[in-house]
């Protein structure tokens, strides 16, 4: 080139991290108009430089509802922590508001230097076992994979549909396949036989919790995400499969991340942070988190190359991914001195059910003093057990007939649990047990519950989860704790969907902590915190869950009395 070429916008200097050939070598970075122009010296307007250059990370799979707040408000938490990109499953705001919502949640997408991707939901909803706001049926499904940003079809939850040979289920994957696309799975403690048979339709799977299932899901062919979430920690366990297999078949996931842990720890760059101080050569971790995941989709993006999109991160450490500026585009600190966004297009007022009293909550059991029933035991994770309790019968305090009702016992910490339909239905409520929350008084409540995202609600008292219930339906959704020694009510409003705030997030993460921090005083207990209580109506995760429609044995798919007879 000669010396009067004109400058290039931006020149970026510091030890070059290769994805493509896992290598580091000390070097520039020519940036022009966005682009990666030339990966040597180039005359520019503006040079910057640092210790390494890395390419933008990826997150291979999240849902940013369940941080709480909405993309643009996301993208403010994480581009400057280095990550770029997201590939981002709208399956809970679909399971609200449908194919209005995916739309929105993709026109958002335009408020944010963070480069989302989606996934278009499959299944929404998650079953027929429990009523949500919304159905995305084949031919939705279908018209939503041409949208602008689509990459892929959503994790396929319907693992019996696949195998069964369910048309829908199959109508979904077959319209991915005739558009290139390829199809997320989601398939959970499956092996042997099923694990072949399913990995014939699917491409990736991020649910392993165990090294040995990951093992078996890479030997089948399945792409495999370490996931490092919330409510899901499995990469520790995870991190020994980057010697066992090819590690350019794996990449970094959080899944769900709630507000709290996104500003205190970040997003995917948490995951890497954490691989790395598992052992994980630093290099290939950041290709585990770019390159991987752009090759899973067929991303522009995730490489240093000449003629890719200039997403890079100028780090002063890359074992710690130390962050000292961030590269969209080729705008450097794109977060940097950025406006609100424009508010949000998504939806609001979405919770609607008639208020409620203690009786609506109860299960009804006539005679005797104590009862048999089946609990759902909270274990932690996603993760749910099946256990049996006795539990005391007797009337309502505040009731007008002696009708008796299953009672809470406290000192065993067995809870009654609700899940009441929240989308403007019948209004109909699931009523069952929960064991493992640890709350000595008051309820606490969400209308954050995947996949349906009904209004779950659980307490010492049914009278105390009528007060949470009812309050959540007056703030249009969120999550909130009662406390009756105070008779208050701490809680966050999550308008938009009844899932996110466009709030700021530092508004967010105050009214979350308050909430959390109400809970715990109640007696609540977990790593998850509140976030556990959003998955014990997650239908499609072993092995007992409560719908709207009653109490789930998800390995039989079918619904069981709560009653033991």
């Amino acid at each position: 080139m000669s010396g009067d070429a004109d400058p290039v916008d931006l020149l970026v200097r510091g030890t070059v991290v290769n994805v493509t050939t896992g290598t580091l070598r000390d070097g520039a970075v020519a940036v022009d108009d966005g682009e990666i122009v030339a990966l040597a010296e180039r005359p520019a307007e503006r040079v910057v430089e640092g210790a390494y250059v890395a390419p933008g990370l990826i997150d291979a799979h999240m849902h940013v509802e369940s941080s709480m707040v909405t993309l643009p408000r996301y993208g403010e938490a994480v581009v400057p922590r280095g990550v770029t990109s997201v590939v981002h499953d709208p399956h809970e705001v679909a399971n609200v508001l449908g194919e209005a919502g995916v739309r929105g949640v993709i026109a958002d997408a335009a408020r944010t230097p963070l480069k989302a991707r989606f996934t278009v939901p499959s299944s929404v909803p998650a079953s027929d076992l429990q009523d949500g706001g919304a159905t995305l049926d084949a031919d939705a499904v279908a018209e939503l994979l041409d949208a602008e940003r689509v990459v892929a079809l959503g994790e396929v939850m319907n693992v019996p549909g696949v195998l069964n040979g369910d048309a829908e289920v199959h109508a979904k994957i077959e319209a991915a396949r005739e558009r290139g696309l390829p199809v997320d799975g989601h398939a959970p403690r499956l092996g042997g036989d099923d694990l072949h048979e399913v990995a014939r339709h699917l491409d990736t799977d991020h649910e392993s919790i165990a090294l040995p299932e990951a093992r078996e899901k890479a030997r089948a062919g399945l792409r495999v995400y370490l996931r490092e979430g919330s409510s899901s920690r499995n990469l520790v366990d995870l991190a020994p499969l980057v010697d066992a297999v090819d590690a350019r078949r794996l990449s970094l996931c959080t899944d769900d991340r709630e507000v709290t842990d996104l500003l205190a720890e970040g997003g995917v760059d948490n995951a890497l942070r954490e691989l790395v101080d598992c052992g994980v050569d630093p290099v290939t971790a950041v290709q585990m988190a770019t390159c991987n995941t752009a090759d899973a989709y067929d991303l522009p993006f995730g490489r240093i190359e000449p003629g890719t999109p200039a997403d890079l991160v100028v780090l002063s450490d890359l074992a710690s991914w130390d962050v000292e500026h961030v590269v969209v585009d080729g705008v450097l600190d794109p977060t940097a001195d950025a406006a609100d966004p424009p508010p949000t297009q998504l939806a609001i007022d979405t919770v609607e059910f008639p208020a409620l009293d203690a009786a609506d909550l109860a299960l009804a059991h006539p005679g005797e003093e104590t009862a048999t029933v089946r609990v759902v035991d909270a274990v932690g994770g996603l993760q749910t057990g099946r256990m049996t309790a006795t539990v005391p019968v007797g009337s309502l305090a505040d009731a007008d007939d002696a009708e008796s009702v299953l009672h809470a016992d406290v000192s065993s910490d067995v809870l009654p649990l609700a899940v009441i339909e929240r989308h403007g239905g019948d209004g109909s409520v699931g009523r069952g047990f929960v064991h493992g929350l640890g709350l000595e008084r008051g309820a606490v409540g969400s209308t954050v519950a995947h996949d349906a995202h009904n209004c779950v609600v659980a307490g010492a008292s049914h009278d105390a989860m009528a007060r949470v219930a009812n309050h959540l339906r007056e703030v249009g959704g969120g999550v909130a704790a009662y406390d009756p020694e105070s008779e208050s009510v701490e809680s966050l409003a999550l308008p938009v969907a009844g899932l996110m705030s466009d709030a700021p997030l530092a508004d967010v993460r105050a009214g979350f902590e308050a909430v959390e921090a109400a809970a715990r005083d109640l007696g609540l207990r977990g790593e998850a915190g509140l976030m556990e209580l959003s998955f014990l109506a997650l239908e499609v995760i072993p092995e007992y869950r409560l719908t709207n429609n009653g109490l789930v044995d998800v390995e039989a798919f079918d619904y069981v009395n709560v009653v033991v007879d």
